[in-house]
């Protein structure tokens, strides 16, 4: 059962914000909950303008990319990309390939299939970019880790970029340039992009570069702000803090995607039913992201390229009905593994006591381990690794609580494994069969000694109290000033007490669908893959709930979602 804690800022301090930024009294207090404390911190956070990007920024990570770029298309070198096979890598390269052609450059690319050559740099990839010619090579979303790919590269002759925001080593590959806001002394926010994040970036310092050179004179300048529906896709889906840069970038992001003329995203959001609704982080990260990632978890992530990319209206819609189908297949793969892996846990003599959950199959598809780790991790409240085995070797993706630096501890187990990587949360790894038992104690005994019993106990970090009642379209509004949410701004979370169920249904076995009433207010609210059980209506419970103001063909509708409620006896 989760823990509520309710903030509650100093009084005072809420009512000196509000006079300050001129600002109402329940704003100011949800700022100061979320550590926004001046009136100028409260003027960029609640306008974020897209000239703010570059504010007190280290523009040398950059500069030297975009020098080393010019000198290529200026030297007729033909570019290569490699990217990666999930909505990051996908729309980095989308994003570089749309680039370059727009500025006459006829770059070649290497989506890597995950099951057949798994994730980063991998020689087949390599030697297929060389074979049609490419002499220069940008690996994104990929590459930091990659120390024998890299090597394999320059000595075939190739220049070697890297523009990857995974944490390094101590040790680096020998690229000729790495941009990685990681290795940066000033990274001034940079460490919170995601690859496509870093990549806008390198673009917007190439055009600028371009541009000083007389460049445009005879050809039309690519319109950076247009390509950040894809900036806004890569963030949310590899669930990059919405603080900070990412906030401008997501907030003329989602936009871009509501207007967008790619043929590709709007058939995408027809097919997701969301192609007449005002978009939200949400509708971004529930909606699109997995339908575009289904294309790299169970076949080739090519699909998902080019339906970014492509200009023919009948391609596109072909290209989005096999991502609807390829997700589907992945969602009932995904049931079917985390079934299996519940079984697995329900079967471990010792499942109350252990701080972490490894569990391995052989055959899983490895495309989509990484949800069932996730899923998880949210039902059990602690670090989770998914293992799927295939001849003796396993490849692994892990997802953690806040608690726990997952890639720190991986860095502890390292004699167990042939390789992992990743970052705090989330990590990807491969072990031999014969080294399971052996990971599974080690990295258990990791988290014992790093994560105490406290922090296993899930908290939900609510904003304040709020009955039904006195939710109106004016508090709503004040509310709506605060998104994009995402990471790091989630959606305030408010408590009512006392609520009335006046009716109760599951929907698809693991929704609940509520409608619940406090005086003379009632509304719908929904509960997505809820464990609540035998609710029935004439129930007293509290809840702590957002507020979701739905806005179809013009019309706007108010729900509640439920994060989770408590049956008052």
């Amino acid at each position: 059962m989760k823990r509520w804690k309710i903030l509650t800022p100093d009084k005072s301090a809420v009512e000196k914000l509000s006079k300050e930024a001129g600002i109402s009294p329940l704003l100011a207090w949800l700022l100061l909950n979320r550590d926004i404390a001046t009136a100028d911190r409260v003027k960029k956070f609640l306008d974020p303008q897209y000239e703010h990007l570059f504010e007190g920024m280290d523009l040398e990570i950059f500069s030297k990319g975009a020098s080393l770029l010019k000198r290529a298309l200026a030297e007729g070198k033909r570019i290569g990309i490699y990217g990666d096979y999930d909505v990051d890598g996908i729309t980095a390269t989308a994003l570089l390939i749309e680039f370059l052609s727009k500025i006459g450059a006829q770059p070649e690319y290497f989506l890597p299939h995950r099951i057949d050559d798994g994730y980063g740099l991998r020689e087949t990839g390599i030697k297929e970019l060389k074979a049609k010619g490419v002499d220069f090579l940008i690996a994104v979303d990929c590459g930091i880790s990659d120390f024998s790919a890299v090597k394999l590269a320059k000595e075939l002759g190739l220049t070697v970029m890297i523009v990857d925001h995974h944490r390094p080593s101590e040790a680096l590959p020998c690229a000729d340039l790495i941009i990685d806001p990681h290795l940066s002394k000033n990274p001034s926010g940079l460490e919170q992009l995601c690859s496509a994040g870093l990549v806008f970036f390198l673009l917007m310092m190439l055009r600028r570069l371009l541009r000083d050179k007389g460049f445009f004179q005879q050809i039309a300048e690519p319109n950076l702000r247009r390509f950040l529906d894809m900036v806004a896709l890569g963030t949310v889906a590899d669930v990059a803090p919405a603080l900070g840069l990412n906030r401008i970038l997501l907030n003329f992001g989602i936009k871009e995607i509501e207007q967008t003329s790619r043929f590709g995203l709007r058939v995408l959001k027809k097919r997701a039913g969301i192609d007449d609704k005002e978009l939200g982080y949400g509708s971004v990260a529930f909606a699109l992201a997995p339908r575009l990632n289904a294309a790299g978890r169970i076949n080739e992530a090519d699909l998902g390229l080019e339906l970014l990319l492509t200009q023919d209206p009948k391609r596109a819609n072909e290209l989005a009905d096999e991502l609807e189908r390829r997700n589907q297949q992945r969602q009932r793969i995904e049931e079917q593994i985390l079934k299996d892996a519940l079984e697995q846990i329900n079967s471990f003599p010792d499942k109350g006591k252990r701080k972490s959950l490894v569990v391995a199959g052989e055959g899983w598809h490895p495309g989509v381990i990484g949800i069932v780790a996730q899923r998880l991790r949210e039902q059990f409240f602690r670090p989770a690794i998914v293992i799927s085995f295939h001849q003796g070797i396993g490849k692994g993706s892990g997802r953690s609580i806040n608690g726990f630096d997952l890639y720190s501890g991986l860095s502890e187990c390292q004699a167990h494994l042939l390789e992992f990587g990743g970052h705090r949360l989330a990590c990807g790894l491969s072990l031999k069969e014969s080294e399971l038992e052996a990971f599974r104690e080690a990295f258990e005994k990791v988290v014992c000694e790093r994560v105490s019993d406290e922090a296993l106990e899930e908290v939900l970090v609510c904003d304040a109290e709020l009955p039904l009642y006195q939710i109106t379209p004016e508090l709503i509004s004040e509310i709506e000033k605060l998104k994009p949410y995402g990471p790091g701004n989630y959606e305030p979370i408010l408590v009512a007490r006392s609520v009335m169920v006046l009716d109760v249904h599951i929907v698809k076995d693991k929704h609940l669908w509520l409608l619940v009433r406090e005086r003379e207010s009632s509304y719908r609210a929904w509960m997505f893959r809820s464990w609540i059980q035998d609710l029935a209506p004439g129930s007293l419970v509290d809840l702590a709930y957002s507020i979701e103001r739905l806005v179809y063909k013009g019309e706007s509708r108010t729900r509640l979602l439920v994060k989770d409620l408590k049956r008052v006896s």
